[in-house]
């Protein structure tokens, strides 16, 4: 069993040929993707678990993190952990330190974004702070929106869902916060992929991190699903299965984690958009990439020799875990990554009770 899924029990233009003898038909236009509608607060949806800022979001700044070798001198390899690259800069962030704050305001590549991690859901979720122009920081409300975190900003004291990525009451509401790719993986998967990143240290914050014990990690292994369970019966999955989520226009679908290691790479269309779901051997690790190249849509399959994708349009092969091109027509492109958060089936499907689940 891969060091991923040992932590995950301890806890994704048409061209037109027209000849002079036919009638010119204009081009397909691409189906647009569908702006999400606003999620509209509903009476009980909202429930206290604790206090405002009783788990204290970090405030990071340089000094709070360390190089791979002091990382391993205080984390072990299966550590899992929050892995985030922006504008060419890499960081970590254990989940067994996330668990007792849940949310890291930082700058990664010079970008304010938002590392927030809800143990009840299993989602790990990076959000630009920049809303509207103007840079917000993020605490922990003490609310759980059908067991999800629910954030605010101290500017506006604005609540925001986790899940939905979104201001769910005050002055933003109905805001919407972008999201930027992440993955839950191994300390030593994401360090041998990123061999310059850092990792937010526990000694730094005058922390013992072999003394840290993460407060979930019985929660994690019971049947127990969120603080007040789950509000709707799906028995597609187990609730607490792990699964994909991926939202197109106000469509949600899922796919277990399981059936995209089983098929190893997906090629899949979700109202219009051409999205590619595989699962990296290397790095134990799933990503989801948006399969088209200057309008054009591809089709992925692994390449037998190397163990890469390749394009069934043009033959260029392609690394999994970057999506870029690395041999042939495409080489030095890169595919568009996804936000598809890995999560419980029962949070998933509690926020999204209508979803299209993948059947194998």
């Amino acid at each position: 069993m891969s060091a991923f899924f040992r932590s995950v029990s301890l806890v994704v233009a048409i061209t037109l040929l027209i000849t002079a003898c036919t009638p010119v038909t204009p081009a397909p236009t691409p189906m647009p993707t569908e702006t999400p509608r606003p999620r509209l607060l509903m009476p009980g949806e909202l429930q206290i678990a604790s206090d405002i800022d009783d788990i204290p979001a970090i405030f990071a700044s340089d000094d709070l993190f360390v190089d791979v070798q002091a990382g391993n001198q205080e984390w072990p390899p299966e550590e899992l952990v929050i892995g985030v690259e922006i504008n060419g800069q890499a960081r970590a962030y254990p989940i067994r330190l996330l668990s007792s704050h849940e949310i890291v305001n930082d700058v990664i590549g010079g970008e304010p974004v938002a590392v927030t991690w809800c143990p009840l859901c299993f989602s790990a979720l990076v959000f630009d702070r920049v809303v509207d122009g103007r840079e917000l920081t993020f605490g922990v409300s003490g609310y759980l929106y059908h067991n999800n975190l629910v954030m605010y900003d101290h500017q506006t004291n604005t609540l925001w869902s986790q899940l939905l990525g979104q201001a769910i009451r005050g002055a933003k509401r109905r805001t919407f916060l972008e999201a930027r790719p992440s993955v839950l993986m191994s300390w030593s998967e994401w360090q041998a992929d990123h061999p310059h990143t850092t990792i937010l240290s526990a000694s730094r914050m005058s922390l013992d991190a072999a003394s840290i014990i993460d407060p979930y990690a019985g929660y994690y292994l019971s049947g127990s699903a969120g603080m007040m369970g789950p509000e709707f019966t799906d028995e597609r999955l187990p609730p607490k299965s792990l699964v994909l989520g991926l939202l197109s226009g106000n469509q949600a679908h899922a796919y277990s984690l399981e059936s995209i290691r089983s098929a190893g790479l997906l090629n899949e269309t979700l109202d219009g958009r051409n999205i590619l779901l595989v699962y990296d051997e290397t790095v134990r690790s799933v990503f989801v990439y948006e399969a088209e190249v200057d309008g054009r849509h591809l089709t992925f399959e692994f390449d037998p020799s190397s163990g890469a994708l390749r394009d069934v349009e043009t033959a260029s092969l392609w690394d999994p875990g970057t999506g870029e091109a690395t041999s042939g027509q495409y080489q030095g492109r890169r595919l568009s990554r996804l936000v598809s958060p890995l999560v419980y089936w029962y949070a998933w499907v509690d926020i999204h009770p209508k979803t299209e689940l993948f059947q194998p």
